[in-house]
C-alpha cells in the first residue's frame, strides 16, 4: 500500500532545505509513497510548480498555514482545520528544520490523528538559542523517528546526547548534473565577459546574516590587494542583498563583484567558479558545499560548518577567528587551483554516499516502503 507523508519545510526561498526537499522529491518512487507539504508564513513556495509537475495527476498537494510566530492565533486555528481535514491520511509527518520552535505545526495534532512524526535536523545552530532549548524536549518526546544531516546539526536539534538515537541522512545531490563541465565553464565567463586567466571566487547562498557576506567581502578585498585579476560572484538573493551591495562600494571593490541573482542552472556557475567560498556563521552541512566538491572545486568553509562536509581533498575548513588576510592567503597559495582535473570529482562525491540515489533509499527504508 502506497505511503502518504506531509513534508513540512519548504517556504518561499530558495535555500538548502529546500533544494533537499525538492532533490528526495524528484527522484523519490511515485508508485510506493507520495508527498504533500505544508508551508507557513507564506501564501507560495519555492519548487511548487516543479513538483505538481513531477505528480501530473492535477492533485492538491500544497498547503498554507499563517506563521505562528507572527499569528500564534490563526495560524492555530488554520492548522487545527487542516489536520482536522487531512490528518489521517498521513503514515507521517516530516519535519525538515533548524529550529525545535517549528515543532508547533506538528503537536499536539499528532496525538489526536495518530500519524508518526519525523523530524529532521538540517542545521547546526540557530538565532535563538534559548528558544531552542525550550522547545527541544517537546521535540524529543514528539517525535516517533529523528534524522539530521551531521552530528553538529543532531546536538543542535536534539542534543548531544542523542547521537546514538538519531540517523544521519547524507544531503545528496544529483552527482550528474553537478559534474564539471568546461562547455558551460565558456559559457558562464563569456556571459560575463571574464577571460580563462581570471580567478573567480564565486559564492551561492541567501543574503543572510547567516551566510555571513561582510566576512565574504573583507575576504575578497585581501584577495585583491595580492591578485588584481580576480572577480567575486555572488548568487542569490535575500534580505541583507542591498546592505552587501552598499558595504562593497565602501570598500571600492564593487567593479570586481557580480551580483548574480537566483539562479536556477547553479551547476554552470559551479563550473566557471575557481573557488568556492563559505564563511558561514553556521549550517548543518550546507547542499552547496556539497554541490561545490562534486564540481571539483577547492573550497573554503568556516569551523562553524561541521567537520563532515570535508568529502574530498579540496575542502578546507578554517576558524572564523584567523581573520580575512590568513583566509585570503590560504586561498591565493592554493596550488590546486586551474590545475586538476574537476570532472573526476562528481564520482568521488558518489561514492562518499552523496548522491541523491543513495539518500532516496535511505529515506524509503526510513518510510518502510518496501522494494
Amino acid at each position: 500500500m502506497k505511503k502518504k507523508v506531509l513534508i513540512i519545510g519548504l517556504t518561499e526561498r530558495m535555500g538548502g532545505v529546500e533544494t533537499f526537499i525538492y532533490n528526495t522529491t524528484r527522484f523519490s518512487n511515485k508508485e510506493k509513497y507520495d508527498y504533500d507539504f505544508l508551508i507557513h508564513g507564506t501564501d507560495e513556495a519555492i519548487f511548487q510548480n516543479e513538483i505538481n509537475k513531477f505528480y501530473g495527476d492535477g492533485e492538491k498537494r500544497f498547503y498554507f498555514v499563517p506563521s505562528f510566530k507572527k499569528n500564534p492565533i490563526a495560524s492555530y486555528k488554520a492548522l487545527k482545520k487542516f489536520y482536522a481535514q487531512n490528518g489521517q491520511k498521513y503514515d507521517y509527518v516530516h519535519l525538515e528544520t533548524g529550529a525545535t520552535s517549528e515543532i508547533v505545526y506538528v503537536f499536539p495534532f499528532s496525538l489526536k490523528y495518530n500519524f508518526k512524526v519525523i523530524s529532521h535536523s538540517h542545521n547546526g545552530n540557530g538565532y535563538s538559542p534559548i528558544i531552542n532549548s525550550i522547545f527541544k524536549p517537546i521535540v524529543n518526546k514528539v517525535s516517533d523517528i529523528e534524522l539530521s544531516c551531521s552530528d553538529e546539526a543532531t546536538d543542535w536539534l536534539f542534543g548531544t546526547n542523542r547521537r546514538s538515537k538519531v540517523k544521519i541522512i547524507n544531503n545528496g545531490i544529483d552527482t550528474n548534473r553537478f559534474t564539471y563541465s568546461d562547455k558551460q565553464r565558456k559559457r558562464i565567463r563569456g556571459n560575463y565577459s571574464i577571460s580563462e586567466d581570471t580567478l573567480v571566487i564565486g559564492h551561492i547562498g541567501r543574503f543572510s546574516e547567516q551566510k555571513n557576506h561582510v566576512f565574504i567581502l573583507e575576504i575578497f578585498k585581501e584577495v585583491v590587494k595580492k591578485n588584481k585579476n580576480v572577480k567575486l560572484f555572488l548568487v542569490g538573493t535575500g534580505e541583507l542583498k542591498k546592505e552587501i551591495e552598499n558595504k562593497a562600494k565602501m570598500m571600492n571593490i564593487e567593479d570586481k563583484i557580480i551580483f548574480c541573482g537566483v539562479q536556477e542552472k547553479t551547476e554552470e556557475f559551479y563550473s566557471a567558479f575557481d573557488i568556492f567560498l563559505m564563511p558561514s556563521l553556521y549550517e548543518g552541512l550546507p547542499v552547496v558545499g556539497v554541490e561545490a566538491q562534486s564540481e571539483g572545486l577547492p573550497c573554503y568553509f568556516s569551523n562553524n560548518i561541521s567537520s563532515q562536509i570535508k568529502i574530498t581533498d579540496n575542502a578546507n575548513i578554517i576558524s572564523l577567528e584567523k581573520g580575512a588576510s590568513y583566509w585570503a592567503e590560504k586561498i591565493i597559495n592554493d596550488n590546486k587551483v586551474l590545475s586538476q582535473d574537476r570532472s573526476k570529482y562528481s564520482k568521488i562525491v558518489s561514492r562518499a554516499g552523496y548522491s541523491i540515489f543513495g539518500t532516496v533509499k535511505e529515506l524509503e527504508g526510513v518510510y518502510g516502503v518496501e522494494d
